[in-house]
């Protein structure tokens, strides 16, 4: 269907366009002064496809030529062949050749008077088509329609705004921890949608759970819940991040982390941690300002080597370290003073993460990777501890080499990473040597 939808002055601007393009083979001059004038010597070769007409560059005559709306480029391809010419009342009056090079580069008044002197505004060349109008109409009802069917099924129609205003309404006033269990898990879907996060920190929901994480009637499901909802919201999302930030979000969870006894809450208070922190330097510093080594280095000594609680500690640890490592010229400034690596070889990580790796049961193919992983950004700094692992990766080596039939399997990945891991103690070794 094609609409209506260019007013005259649109017209015209087209019709100038094609005017000053596409009679005469000299450039056009542009809005600048003489002296700004580009003459480009560059030699235009029309084809039967649109190209674009560069600044000042002249066209043969005799070409079609259009201005596209969309990109405010003038345009230019041979005449279709098969298309025959004819005449109408909005034809252009082609400018005379005779005149001289300076009036055809000009844009006269005169020049203008002859180009329009042919053209009727009283007709529309756009021609509507009533009926597949009228066809597409029937098939699709307007939004207004729609809510108001909804509302007579009190079906109500809501957009994402409202949803979050009525359910931290609702949060604020229940007492019913049910209540807040379908209000939390449909708070976390909506949050993961980065705008929805944004108006969620603006209408104060962050306080509003940090609240209620504290509040001595909820149940250690609620507390589940809300770390859920919070790490949706923090997660790649720096509007948020920001946010918590400068609600103390930082010095909170570590607070909490400090105290809690439950595995699983401390757990999901690790993960909303990670997302706070991630990618975000502000926080990573202050995290290290408020004891955040220190909190790490208490839960590693207080878990089993083996526990999930251990693997997730070290794997946000190498993450942020890796990511200082990786961080671009632009952004290395940011992570200055960031010295998580050098803190945690302080407080005796290399050999508790050297002690992680051999308890760790050779069937853990998942645990024995992630923690390989974590190991080669540290091989510089924790050379002894490392070195004297040699024997364990042979072992690891030997059980994976033998399962290994399946090159996309985990067991390749196991097998790159202790590769990586002794090149790096061996590149580390022959550096002291020196």
């Amino acid at each position: 269907m094609l609409f209506h939808s260019f007013s005259t002055i649109y017209v015209s601007i087209l019709i100038l366009s094609i005017t000053c393009g596409s009679l005469s083979s000299v450039p056009i001059r542009t809005e600048h002064s003489e002296n700004s004038f580009i003459k480009n010597k560059e030699e235009f070769v029309p084809t039967n496809e649109w190209q674009i007409v560069k600044e000042g560059q002249a066209i043969p005559p005799g070409l079609h030529v259009r201005l596209n709306l969309q990109t405010g480029a003038r345009e230019a391809k041979l005449l279709d062949n098969n298309v025959e010419q004819k005449p109408s009342a909005n034809d252009l009056i082609p400018l005379s050749n005779n005149d001289d090079v300076q009036e055809q580069e000009r844009i006269s008044k005169q020049n203008l008077e002859r180009a329009f002197a042919n053209f009727d505004f009283s007709k529309d060349d756009v021609v509507t088509d009533k009926k597949h109008e009228e066809e597409v109409k029937a098939k699709f009802r307007a939004y207004n329609e729609l809510k108001k069917d909804f509302d007579e099924m009190n079906i109500k129609v809501q957009t994402d705004l409202e949803i979050l205003t009525d359910l931290l309404k609702k949060l604020n006033t229940t007492n019913n921890n049910e209540d807040r269990k379908t209000i939390l898990t449909d708070l976390e879907y909506y949050l993961h949608q980065y705008d929805n996060a944004i108006l969620f920190a603006d209408m104060h929901g962050l306080e509003l759970l940090l609240q209620l994480f504290n509040s001595a009637d909820v149940n250690n499901d609620i507390r589940h819940l809300i770390c859920l909802a919070l790490g949706a919201a923090f997660q790649g999302n720096p509007k948020v991040q920001l946010a918590g930030f400068n609600l103390g979000y930082v010095q909170h969870l570590l607070r909490l982390l400090n105290v809690e006894k439950d595995d699983n809450i401390e757990f999901r208070l690790l993960f909303t941690l990670s997302t706070l922190l991630r990618n975000f330097p502000q926080t990573q510093r202050n995290f290290l300002e408020y004891g955040g080594i220190e909190t790490i280095v208490k839960i590693v000594d207080q878990t089993e080597p083996t526990s999930k609680i251990q693997m997730r500690v070290i794997e946000l640890m190498n993450d942020l370290i890796t990511e200082k490592d990786q961080a671009t010229d632009d952004n290395r400034q940011a992570y200055e003073n960031i010295d998580i690596r050098d803190r945690l070889v302080k407080h005796d990580w290399c050999t508790k993460i050297s002690h992680r790796l051999t308890s760790i049961d050779t069937d853990n193919s998942d645990h024995i990777e992630k923690t390989l992983i974590a190991m080669i950004p540290l091989a510089d700094a924790c050379r002894t501890n490392f070195l004297s692992l040699l024997s364990t990766l042979d072992k690891f080596n030997d059980v994976y080499t033998k399962t290994n039939l399946n090159e996309d399997s985990l067991d390749t990945n196991i097998l790159t990473n202790i590769e990586s891991l002794r090149m790096k103690l061996q590149q580390t070794t022959s550096s002291n040597d020196l």
